[in-house]
């Protein structure tokens, strides 16, 4: 950029660091015709052909354009003072024959009008920034690790975002530890009261402010817990707020997706369906098998609906793939939108689950509140499955 000024016998360049200003704040084009200045029109190879073009002149002298203008000889050479242009407008502007039309204050306006624009059209990327929460439990005495390097290096290999640590949270993210609640070996009411209370709080008081500061956008979500209290995480994950959901795959000990693009199918098989139900059965079979004889004998003679993936087998790492929690989310909305179509009188649904723990956030976060069945998860105990929590 021919950005000078006479010292002596020759032009000085205007310094690196207020040149630099000129072209990122102008976007590469010139301020006046728009023109893309890195781009030429003969081998339209990468060519910087901006020009830095003073607004007041760099000598304080009438054969300099503007150059008699009150402006300060120190503020000549600033950013402030300069417009990225192209040569055709750079002459243009400083040829005696308009220097009536363009005046010192209407290149001001014309450079601020430009980069306004510039830096409001380049604000309305979409932000790669996310913050972490992070939700750690027990799971029958056995717990994992997750620290926040892990969960940072995940979110940049498989997100294609960048994990923020806002300054509200310690730089820690969002963090609810589930860990040192009593009673997590037996599962009994008081302790899941316990969770849902401090999961209550973490998204009532640090997500809320975090939200209406504008500190969070975008939310990366990784859960160990156990499984009803994953749907009711997945439960207060509303849609104000995007969220990308993160699964611990078992067999690679890694929670980042794989890249590959095919995705698994699930469908929904129903039986004794009647319209005029108040309540019924949700069997998910997806990282394991239920089979009908386990469920309790008060909701055995209910109409079930019943979630499988098409042509595999239930297992562990069944949700390998972004894609494949994707087709869990469609075919669960599916369900609630037909529930809602044809049984809306069901007030109940009755939730068994063998899921993964990304498949089990989103079932939670399917569920509209305001017009779906309310979720009774239960949970295995010794003596089978016994209801351990609602979502409602």
């Amino acid at each position: 950029m021919a950005n000078t000024k006479r010292t002596g016998g020759r032009r000085a360049d205007l310094p690196e660091s207020e040149r630099r200003k000129v072209w990122v704040r102008a976007g590469g084009r010139c301020t006046l015709c728009k023109r893309y200045l890195l781009e030429g029109d003969l081998t339209w190879q990468e060519v910087p052909l901006g020009e830095g073009a003073h607004i007041v002149g760099q000598k304080r002298s009438a054969r300099s354009p503007r150059g008699l203008d009150p402006l300060p000889d120190n503020a000549r050479d600033t950013a402030d003072n300069v417009m990225l242009a192209c040569d055709t407008c750079h002459k243009e502007i400083d040829h005696k024959r308009a220097a009536g039309v363009m005046t010192v204050e209407e290149l001001h306006r014309r450079k601020r009008d430009h980069e306004n624009l510039i830096r409001h059209l380049t604000g309305l990327l979409p932000d790669q920034r996310t913050v972490v929460l992070r939700m750690l439990g027990n799971v029958r005495g056995k717990t994992i690790e997750l620290h926040q390097d892990t969960a940072a290096m995940t979110v940049i290999r498989s997100g294609e975002r960048f994990p923020a640590f806002p300054l509200c949270y310690d730089r820690q993210g969002v963090e609810i530890d589930l860990r040192t609640l009593p009673g997590e070996a037996d599962g009994g009411a008081a302790y899941y009261a316990a969770a849902r209370a401090l999961i209550d709080e973490v998204f009532g008081h640090k997500l809320a402010e975090g939200v209406v500061r504008d500190h969070i956008s975008h939310l990366s979500v990784f859960a160990f817990a156990r499984l009803p209290l994953l749907v009711y995480l997945g439960a207060r994950l509303d849609d104000t707020v995007q969220a990308d959901i993160y699964q611990r795959h078992r067999a690679r000990e890694t929670w980042q997706w794989t890249e590959a693009k095919s995705a698994v199918d699930f469908q929904i098989e129903r039986s004794g369906f009647a319209a005029d139900i108040s309540e019924g059965v949700l069997i998910l079979n997806l990282s394991g098998t239920i089979q009908p004889d386990e469920l309790p004998a008060a909701v055995a003679s209910l109409p079930v609906w019943r979630i499988t993936p098409v042509g595999i087998t239930p297992h562990p790492d069944i949700l390998t793939k972004r894609a494949d929690l994707d087709a869990f989310e469609v075919v669960v909305r599916s369900l609630f939108a037909e529930l809602e179509a044809t049984a809306k009188s069901t007030k109940v649904l009755h939730v068994f689950a063998a899921l993964p723990i990304a498949a089990a956030v989103m079932l939670g976060r399917a569920r509209d509140p305001q017009v779906h069945p309310r979720l009774r998860i239960y949970d295995r105990a010794e003596s089978g499955y016994e209801p351990v929590l609602e979502v409602k």
